[in-house]
């Protein structure tokens, strides 16, 4: 819901506005918060926390120190600077040190909470698929992978939105749909990188945004995002739902793909009611024991790696997370997951505050994860303190009262 003012100029003494700002895109309310407020934090591993906040300063200190993450206007923490008080202080640490680990996390960053009494979210998972595919075209492999073309043009439209397209004519025509695509409007340009045998294999790997191709000679070519189409995203989940073909509680991964390659007749069509479309690239060097390559520039790590909503969450935000996980092996029992994870990435489905998408890793287990993972959970920023504050530790600070 959408807020009459950004509240609490107190705010400004914890370092979590840089000022009391009204932003036309999002009128939000951050509250500090305690550590004692994130469940599960006396239990973290903060050695292996702090080893992956300073290779997440390594990606932020590449950039132009004004550089804008993402966020809510006037959020600290929301421009690359932001972090190099932070990021210094975290080369000093000694990282073998659980103790002094966990204290530079507390004097460094402080908590905060979306809302005065924090607001449940939802989150999901998502991974890197392993699909049997050739890079050249044969009678096992014709559904193509395609690259990003070089007609497709991304610009800032009048309300401010990015808007994807092509120029036609002196005009600027939106980008092709996945139907307009499926029926060859990127034939003979030269865009393929892959074939694939399946075409819903290629449909989840564009929902997840990247991919490994298992080549016939048993080589793997890694594929990450490239770029869209601009096209809207629409779940097939809800479009099942809505024609009364999936009742809702049933709705995951596996039963959607089961119930497109149980209806071929019908999958295209079903499919192709998502306009949006993924378009690939090589990652020729990339290690094989690393995720694919985030939003940030970083290579993802499974369970700790995050796609968030750029408009509300800066990227490179360490955040704490308080949800459930799927049993490994009964997706019909939830166990408590409660840990830190790093703002790296983005997502198109992923919109809001409270919305995160985790990243699995790759393989079978990955995918179980991420195919039942459909859970409630709460989500905390944690932002640089300033040097002043940190100095002065305002670790222990609650939220004020709602006015």
């Amino acid at each position: 819901m959408m807020k009459s003012f950004v509240r609490f100029c107190a705010l400004l003494l914890t370092g979590g506005l840089a000022a009391c700002v009204q932003s036309q895109e999002n009128l939000s309310e951050f509250y500090p918060v305690s550590y004692q407020k994130l469940s599960g934090w006396n239990q973290e591993n903060y050695s292996q926390l702090l080893t992956l906040f300073r290779q997440n300063c390594q990606y932020l200190e590449k950039l132009p120190p004004k550089k804008h993450l993402g966020g809510v206007s006037g959020l600290y923490g929301g421009q690359a600077q932001d972090w190099s008080a932070a990021c210094n202080a975290a080369n000093t640490v000694n990282i073998a040190d659980s103790s002094q680990a966990k204290q530079f996390f507390e004097t460094w960053l402080q908590p905060y909470q979306y809302t005065a009494d924090g607001q449940d979210g939802k989150v999901t998972g998502y991974y890197e698929p392993e699909i049997e595919g050739s890079t050249v075209r044969s009678d096992e492999f014709q559904v193509p992978v395609y690259g990003k073309p070089a007609d497709l043009i991304a610009r800032k439209g009048t309300d401010g939105q990015i808007e994807y397209g092509f120029m036609q004519g002196g005009l600027f025509i939106p980008y092709y749909t996945r139907q307009q695509i499926d029926q060859g409007a990127l034939s003979g340009k030269g865009l393929e990188i892959a074939w694939v045998k399946d075409p819903v294999d290629l449909f989840f790997m564009q929902v997840q945004g990247a991919g490994r191709i298992i080549l016939p000679d048993g080589q793997v070519l890694r594929l990450g995002y490239a770029g869209k189409n601009g096209q809207p995203y629409t779940a097939l989940g809800r479009l099942l739902i809505d024609q009364g073909a999936m009742d809702s509680q049933a709705v995951n991964m596996y039963s959607v793909r089961a119930w497109l390659h149980s209806h071929p007749e019908q999958a295209t069509a079903l499919m192709e009611q998502n306009r949006n479309y993924v378009f690939f690239r090589r990652l020729p060097d990339q290690n094989g024991n690393s995720g694919a390559i985030g939003a940030l520039g970083s290579p993802l790590t499974a369970g700790r790696s995050v796609a968030v909503d750029r408009k509300w969450i800066p990227l490179g935000v360490p955040l704490w997370l308080e949800t459930t996980m799927p049993a490994a092996s009964n997706n019909q029992v939830r166990q408590p997951w409660k840990h830190m994870v790093f703002a790296q990435d983005i997502g198109g489905g992923i919109t809001g505050m409270n919305r995160l998408d985790l990243f699995t890793g790759w393989g079978s287990q990955a995918a179980w994860y991420a195919g039942f993972m459909n859970e409630q959970g709460k989500v905390y920023l944690l932002l640089p303190r300033r040097v002043e504050q940190a100095s002065s530790s305002v670790a222990t600070t609650e939220p004020p009262a709602v006015q």
